[in-house]
Parts: C-alpha cells; structure tokens; sequence
C-alpha cells in the first residue's frame, strides 16, 4: 500500500490503472501507428504537434497549449486540487534521418525519415497517460504536466523549452522520463539513482586536400588518405590515452565527400559523437581531438580543422525522488519486474537539461528485440504500450499524492 494515499484514493490501486490502459490498447496502437507512418525530423513536427493537440483537446480536464516557446511543442496541463510545484511527465516528438526497414503495414511515408527510436510510441502512451489520469483528476492533489517535446535527437528541445520559461509557467518542480529500451528484459522497469546517462557532445571534421584524378594521386594531396588516419587515430585516442577503467567512446556517423568514382575530391567533411561518463575524460579527449585532427592533415600535405559542440549533460537522477518511484514500484510491481541498473548508458538525452534544474528521474522500459535503437529495422512491442501507460499513469498519479505530504521533502 503506498504511504501518503488517503483510503479513498487507494481505492484506486494499480490494478483498476492496467485494467483500464488494457481496455485502450485499440486506441494506443492507433495513435502509435498514425504517428509511425507521418514521423518528422527535430523542430518539423508540425503535423505530429497538431494531432498530438487535437486528441489531447477532447479530453476532459486537459487544458492544451500549442506552440509553446515558439516550437512544435504540445503542453497538457491536468490541474490538481492543492497548490504545490507540479509534476512533469515528458517525452520526445522528433523522428531520425533514417530510411525505414521494417516492412511493417505502417511504416514511415516519408522516404529518409523514421521513428527509429521510439518516439512514436512514446507519444501514444503519454496520450494514454493523460487519458487515465484524466479521469481521476478530482484525487490529484498536484498538478501533472504534460510535455510532449520537439528535437530531442541532438538539437537540445528540452533546453529549448526551459530557455522559454517552461518550469516556471507551469510551476513544475519534479520530472519524469521515460523511454523504451531494446536488448533489456522485456517488461522490465529500469532504473539507478544518480548518474544515468553519458556526457554526449558531437563534431565536425573538415579535411582539405587538392582534387585530382584517380590515376594520378602523386598529384593531388588525398583528403581520403586523411581522413583515414584521423578515424583510426581517434579509435587509439581511447584504446591508448584513455584508463582502461574508464568509458568512452568515439563514433563516426555521416561523411560527404566527392561526386565520382574516378575523382580524387577536393574535401570531406565528416560527422561523429564522443561520449564519457567523466568530465575529465571528455575534456582529454575534446582536446586530443583538436590537436590531432590538424597535426595528420598537416603530415599529409593538407588542411584539418574541427568543430566540436557540447551536446547533452548527463541524466542524473535525483537520490530522493527515485527513492519514491523505487518504493512505489516495488509495493505495487514487486522486485522481479525492477531492475536497478549497475552502470550507466552511454547513450545521451536531452532529459539531462531537466535533471540539472529539477528533481527528476529518468526509466527505462525494457522491450528485449533483435535491432537496437536508430537501426532502420527497430520496432516498439505494441502489446507493451499498455503497460507502460498504466505504470506511467499510476506513478504520477501515487507521486502527485505523496509528494503533497511536504514540499521540501525532495529537492
């Protein structure tokens, strides 16, 4: 039974939450499958935004604003009967570049775009989940804010919104995320106080040579030849610089170069992300890769420069709101469908702008699966969106009551 729930409100247990997200599953899969095949990059999610407000707008009790902070962004509001900082349940809009695989009946219309990450399902769920606490909004104490947010795949929505004054316009306190998650038990409800996720930045590599043809390389200055000895040179940069107990990562994601087979080009850009679970570690590396990257274009006759961003701060997870979501999911769901995970990810989220500002706890919600995230053949079991709304639902619900027993008992 959860501590801070009055008889009344208990009566409500999690069990009339899952019966009810199960009675709604038609409606998640539908909404899931409308946004699946319609996904639209960072900051584009005009059609998505507008379907996202028109179902929250027939909603009883949801009070929907559109284009907050001059984005994309949809913000639902269900208003509690106390004063008190409100509680944030957020998820992402934003599809990838990414040309679909899956063959599924509604795949991506959009040739290069897809909902590779799950974000699609993410949006019905929290649908489902304003839809059930909809219905009880008369025994929410505090307010539960809605946030369904543009451009969380590299271009920093969540710093976006807050920049615009969203914490304060809608007095949230406390924040939730939530996100599926492939290779880890299907079903399974994920989590760890403290540090969550990496540091996760991004650059750009420029290397400029002299073009040519390809059967005369002694008269060109190769950008190939380069570009080449930068790659394998970042990969020693961890293997040879780095303590081997420590973690990071250097990957390569996008190159341009060139228009024939037969042309040696006269530049090539290339694209990559860096992630460290340990600031000293990126600023080595950051480092490193500045001094590099012009050092080997030099050797090799040409010009190397590199731009490099700090991308995404780390989630972390604060010690006593996850100390409740913890406690709340054990009494109801038990230890064998929680996980307290022993390391972080290496992934980066943009949740992380929130966690430095608010107390605020990220999950994730295992799918098991073959294809990992950001591969054009991922897919989010559906017979989980249920689950997930139900559980999403029943948190906020639970954390809206407890956490009226004292403002200052988190943060």
């Amino acid at each position: 039974m959860v501590v801070g729930i009055s008889k009344q409100e208990r009566l409500k247990t999690k069990e009339d939450f899952f019966e009810e997200a199960t009675n709604i599953y038609d409606q998640l899969v539908e909404w899931r499958r409308g946004f699946h095949v319609f996904p639209e990059l960072a900051f584009e999610e005009r059609v998505t935004s507008s379907r996202v407000f028109q179902i929250l707008k027939s909603m009883p009790g949801v009070e929907v604003t559109q284009a907050f902070g001059e984005t994309t962004a949809v913000i639902g509001k269900i208003s509690g009967k106390r004063e008190g900082r409100a509680i944030m349940i957020r998820c992402p809009m934003d599809a990838l570049p990414l040309q679909e695989e899956t063959d599924l009946t509604f795949a991506s219309c959009i040739p290069g775009v897809m909902h590779g990450c799950g974000h699609d399902a993410h949006m019905a769920v929290l649908l489902g989940v304003a839809l059930l606490l909809s219905q009880r909004r008369e025994m929410l104490d505090r307010s539960v804010v809605l946030v369904f947010q543009p451009a969380e795949e590299g271009l920093g929505g969540a710093k976006r919104l807050i920049d615009a004054g969203l914490l304060d316009s809608y007095n949230i306190g406390y924040a939730l995320g939530f996100h599926f998650w492939p290779k880890y038990g299907y079903g399974k409800l994920l989590l760890r106080p403290g540090i969550m996720t990496a540091l996760s930045d991004r650059f750009h590599i420029s290397i400029q040579g002299v073009g040519g043809h390809a059967a005369a390389p002694h008269l060109t200055v190769d950008p190939w030849t380069i570009i080449a000895h930068v790659i394998l040179a970042a990969q020693a940069l961890v293997g040879r610089e780095i303590d081997p107990t420590e973690s990071a990562v250097i990957s390569f994601g996008h190159l341009e170069a060139g228009e024939a087979h037969n042309v040696i080009p006269e530049q090539i850009d290339l694209w990559g992300s860096l992630r460290a679970l340990n600031v000293e570690v990126r600023d080595f590396l950051q480092n490193r890769l500045e001094e590099v990257v012009p050092l080997l274009a030099k050797t090799f006759r040409g010009l190397g420069t590199i731009k490099y961003h700090r991308n995404y701060p780390q989630v972390i997870n604060d010690e006593g709101l996850t100390s409740l979501v913890l406690r709340i999911a054990r009494d109801s769901f038990g230890d064998e469908n929680l996980e307290i995970m022993d390391r972080p990810l290496m992934a980066g989220e943009d949740f992380a702008f929130y966690t430095q500002v608010i107390p605020s706890c990220f999950l994730l919600f295992g799918t098991g699966g073959k294809y990992w995230l950001h591969h054009p053949k991922y897919d989010v079991p559906e017979d989980l969106l249920p689950f997930a709304a139900g559980l999403e639902a029943y948190l906020a619900f639970c954390l809206s009551n407890m956490l009226s027993m004292g403002e200052d008992e988190i943060g």
